[in-house]
């Protein structure tokens, strides 16, 4: 695709953007060398950290830097000498993930400027302000785009309640929900919590509120998710918090209910429409476990896979971005495995054996494997060496990728043992291979292919 090609008020994928302009596009600022352009992704999810907001005609664009006070370098500098060295500005808003609506060419309008704002550790700090108009005119919205936009969490011009809320969770994990008990919503559960009073920080006015509210003390940690909504007869914007119980004793007044739930039975409560993303969101950002037992699979493949030219090009294609996402979900795979084994050696009476379970991969590659546990044969501990994959399932196969080192391992190591995690919902099924089965049959398709080429001096 050619950037001459984009459309305003268009719809694209990120490929998309790549193919055009040259860049990653993983971030929301990014200089493009290879077209000597400068591309801004704003984002207006309900997951979001920058401050973005569409305000007269203009938008306010927050620079880049998650983390402490902003200042004018990188991609921050480039947009502010965009015009003085000939830099275009190209414009893309997000309002629902991996959907890039372009916006057309922008420029800044007037001078930057700094205002507070929390980090994405909930730290104050100085963020950088860009007002930026169009080169023509903003793309008009219908009212019912306007009312998605709003969902998804553009700051509205009309006033609306700033409200914080807490996430208490305790030793066990559970988290302290409150049942509203007067007014429209009651009956509906939320975050304990209250509005923001005048030259109030977030944290004091949690802080204040769980002390009236509750009669304990909490500690305010960072910042879960922050949510817009439109109620019929009013409007909110709710941040939640995480919070840390210190010192006191829960008494209650002002709720119809109080009650400490399980991470997992938080969605069978009656949610308040501004609470619901972010349950959601708090449950996201929760450890992955495996579900149950290990699922007891057959397979009936006795052929080798034949894959037809275009699923080889494809393969190709695809190799680079399959890598990304296999390393990030092995990740959080492999933590579920190093619970899942720590659990069972407990379980079976060997706490020992269980504190020496490690994630090797870590330390180093040499080992040629992720996981190193113990399992007991007639008494006797014995090492395992356990390989995890983050699987897929779909017309009844598991689908994963294995190198040639893995492979030769899996061959040659009696101890080796991969496990594939299949995701279920929020937690992961396991399904350990059969090693004599698989070696027995042939599951494996070629997916990438190693090129060496001389090149002549």
């Amino acid at each position: 695709m050619k950037i001459n090609e984009f459309i305003k008020g268009h719809i694209y994928n990120r490929e998309d953007l790549r193919s055009a302009f040259g860049g990653s596009f993983y971030r929301g600022m990014n200089k493009c060398n290879k077209t000597n352009t400068l591309v801004l992704i704003s984002k207006h999810t309900s997951n979001r950290i920058y401050g973005d907001l569409f305000q007269n005609n203009q938008l306010i664009y927050t620079g880049e830097g998650q983390k402490g006070d902003q200042t004018y370098t990188g991609a921050n500098k480039d947009l502010l000498y965009s015009e003085e060295n000939k830099l275009p500005v190209y414009l893309f808003v997000v309002f629902k993930n991996q959907q890039y609506t372009y916006y057309g060419t922008v420029h800044l309008n007037g001078q930057p400027y700094f205002e507070n704002e929390l980090d994405v550790d909930g730290n104050d700090r100085k963020v950088i302000r860009f007002p930026l108009v169009l080169s023509t005119d903003f793309i008009p919205l219908t009212p019912e785009q306007m009312k998605n936009h709003l969902v998804a969490g553009i700051v509205p011009e009309r006033k609306a309640l700033q409200v914080v809320g807490a996430a208490i969770v305790n030793e066990n994990g559970e988290v302290l929900c409150a049942q509203r008990g007067y007014g429209s919503l009651k009956g509906k559960w939320e975050f304990p919590g209250g509005k923001i009073e005048k030259d109030e920080s977030d944290a004091e006015a949690l802080a204040r509120e769980i002390k009236e509210e509750l009669g304990i003390k909490v500690d305010v940690k960072e910042m879960i998710d922050e949510n817009y909504h439109e109620y019929d007869s009013f409007s909110v914007n709710l941040k939640v918090y995480k919070c840390q119980y210190v010192a006191g004793e829960i008494n209650d007044s002002e709720h119809q209910s109080l009650k400490w739930v399980e991470s997992k039975k938080l969605n069978d409560l009656d949610w308040a429409d501004a609470d619901k993303p972010i349950v959601d969101t708090y449950l996201d950002s929760l450890p992955r476990a495996i579900d149950g037992e290990p699922l007891q699979l057959k397979y009936y493949e006795a052929k080798a896979v034949e894959t037809s030219d275009r699923e080889l090009l494809r393969a190709v294609q695809d190799y680079e971005r399959a890598q990304r996402n296999q390393r990030k979900a092995g990740e959080s795979a492999e933590q579920a495995v190093i619970n899942y084994e720590k659990d069972k050696l407990n379980n079976s009476g060997r706490p020992d054996l269980a504190d020496m379970v490690k994630q090797v991969s870590r330390q180093s590659s040499d080992f040629g494997y992720d996981i190193l546990s113990f399992e007991i044969n007639n008494g006797v501990a014995q090492e395992v060496h356990i390989e995890v994959k983050s699987a897929k399932m779909s017309n009844s196969y598991i689908e994963f990728f294995i190198s040639e080192n893995e492979l030769n391992k899996f061959r040659n190591d009696a101890a080796y043992k991969v496990y594939c995690l299949i995701r279920m919902g929020r937690n992961y099924k396991l399904h350990e291979v059969n090693k004599t089965d698989f070696f027995a049959h042939n599951y494996l398709s070629p997916m990438s292919y190693r090129v060496r080429i001389r090149i002549a001096e």
